[in-house]
């Protein structure tokens, strides 16, 4: 998937909705969440989110 020029692996379940929904894991994998005050979408991580870090910050 591609939100924002970001692009990443995410699950996907093909509903018959009238509205699309995006969900809170497939917006972290990117770097992504929603502001519950205002709906808008924030950058949490500049260079992506939670499955693309590839090393562990808690080991040197």
């Amino acid at each position: 998937m591609e939100v924002k020029g970001r692009r990443g692996p995410a699950f996907v379940a093909e509903l018959n909705v009238p509205t699309p929904l995006l969900g809170v894991h497939a917006l972290e994998t990117l770097g992504f969440k929603v502001n519950p005050r205002t709906g808008e979408l924030e950058e949490i991580s500049p260079e992506g989110g939670y499955l693309l870090q590839t090393t562990n910050p808690a080991k040197p």
